[in-house]
């Protein structure tokens, strides 16, 4: 270990099947509150402060679509994937790592499975190894069983070793200190200590809890750091696990933010994902949902039900329920809703208004801009002030092209329109209601397509007594018979 800070590289393992999620899918990509377990993980690997250098995924079971994972998601990142050829034990796995390790100083050593570990505790455990050839994070639980002991000498602190469960006689059995499994381990001391793992076991396996005994044979140190939280070394290994990981870290997230500032009216049910950032003084009604790369400014009011994906909402706006939104932008004052859609695309200014049961997709609207209520308005920018009215179109679509609406600062669109695109309207223009525009119109003009209005006097009563003499005639029709 340098004087400075050490060369370091994380290692996730990854290659385990999870035959108790009944899943084709790998139990490292189920989802913990929204997010692949991996990429909890991966985002505590790669955090500035941590400053690992590399990140090695071993995988395994379905490695194909963990690899497909990791590519996806690296945006540039330096990530290595290495494959667990007949896997066989944790020790097994770091054997395929070690080719991609020979340049660094120390290795961390996580678990694919276990999301709800903090980046406090993992910087804890990187700092309790000093110049000792490797710390080992463990936790006091309520119940210990199933999982290894650790014991330690009367330091507190030395590993003296791990046992098992299976093999603690009551004595080790009552001890609540468990081994979490993650590991900061010296480079060198690792190297040389996978080469002497023994399989001497009932499962014929290589295990990374024999490290601590190897250390102390060579006269080096093997230490704990202590998790505060015993809930964060909980990995996930059926699904029904998975369900609890996500209410823990669910609870978790809405309490950083209200001691943050932001007011929760629910937190029974609401959704806040781990990827989500909100600003001081946003309230979030009952039900709210704000899933992926959703950013909330200050002073925003979101109410019940609002479901958001990937959005930017900015200070002010206002948000009434039931507004369902993805990869869009709510600026400054805007107000959405209640049930409205703004789909992919959608750009709202300073102090928009898109009202209830307006659905927007690929629309860009200028400042003021409004469209209340019962419209879609789709692939159209919509100038500053401009005036929707209730059900507007935008026909964007042939059956084969999109094609686009444009409108000038100040339009006015009557109720019950059409816009067939492309067609682009000018600064102050009006359209009537009931119109179909399917050619530009100019600058302050008015367009207006629909019939002229015709009066037929008298039309009511004559129909009120052609119907009574035909009920009078189908009278006598059946007294004849």
């Amino acid at each position: 270990m340098t004087a400075t800070q050490p060369r370091r590289a994380v290692v996730i393992l990854a290659a385990g099947k999870g035959t108790r999620m009944k899943s084709n899918k790998p139990k490292v990509l189920h989802e913990v509150l929204g997010e692949a377990m991996l990429g909890h993980v991966l985002r505590l690997a790669e955090d500035a402060a941590l400053g690992a250098s590399r990140v090695v995924v071993v995988t395994g079971h379905e490695r194909h679509a963990v690899e497909a994972y990791l590519q996806a998601t690296a945006g540039g990142r330096a990530r290595v994937a290495v494959e667990q050829v007949d896997p066989r034990g944790t020790g097994h796995a770091m054997q395929f790592a070690l080719p991609h390790l020979q340049d660094v100083d120390e290795v961390v050593v996580l678990y694919g499975d276990a999301p709800l570990l903090r980046l406090q505790t993992l910087l804890d455990l990187c700092a309790a190894r000093g110049q000792a050839a490797m710390s080992l994070l463990a936790a006091e639980v309520p119940d210990a069983t199933g999982y290894g002991r650790v014991v330690l000498d009367a330091d507190g602190q030395t590993i003296a070793r791990i046992i098992e469960h299976k093999d603690a006689d009551a004595a080790t059995r009552a001890v609540r200190l468990v081994n979490a499994g993650m590991v900061c381990v010296d480079a060198a001391f690792l190297a040389n200590a996978l080469s002497r793992l023994s399989d001497d076991n009932a499962q014929r396996e290589l295990y990374l809890t024999d490290l601590p005994a190897i250390a102390r044979v060579d006269g080096l140190r093997a230490v704990v750091s202590r998790a505060a939280d015993w809930q964060e070394i909980l990995g996930c290994n059926s699904r029904s696990e998975v369900a609890d990981a996500s209410e823990i870290l669910r609870l978790r997230i809405l309490h950083r933010w209200m001691a943050e500032g932001v007011s929760v009216e629910r937190v029974a049910d609401c959704w806040v994902e781990s990827t989500v950032q909100l600003g001081r003084d946003t309230t979030l009604g009952a039900g709210v949902e704000l899933r992926g790369q959703t950013v909330v400014g200050e002073d925003v009011v979101i109410e019940r039900g609002c479901v958001l994906r990937d959005c930017k909402v900015e200070a002010g706006a206002h948000l009434l329920p039931y507004v369902i939104a993805s990869e869009s932008s709510i600026g400054p004052g805007a107000s959405v809703g209640p049930c409205a859609h703004l789909r992919p695309g959608s750009e709202l200014g300073p102090k928009v208004k898109v009202g209830n049961f307006v659905e927007t997709k690929k629309a860009k609207f200028g400042a003021g801009a409004k469209a209340s209520h019962l419209s879609y308005i789709g692939d159209a920018d919509i100038g500053a002030g401009s005036n929707i009215g209730a059900g507007t179109i935008t026909c964007n679509y042939d059956g084969k092209n999109k094609f686009k609406t444009v409108l000038g600062a100040g339009v006015f669109i009557g109720s019950d329109t059409q816009l067939v695109a492309p067609v682009t309207l000018g600064d102050g223009a009006y359209v009537g209601a009931g119109t179909t525009v399917t050619r530009d119109v100019p600058a302050g003009a008015l367009a207006v397509s629909r019939a002229p209005q015709q009066n037929i006097e008298g039309w009511v009563a004559r129909k009120a007594a052609k119907q009574a003499e035909k009920a009078a005639s189908g009278v006598q029709g059946s007294q004849g018979g």
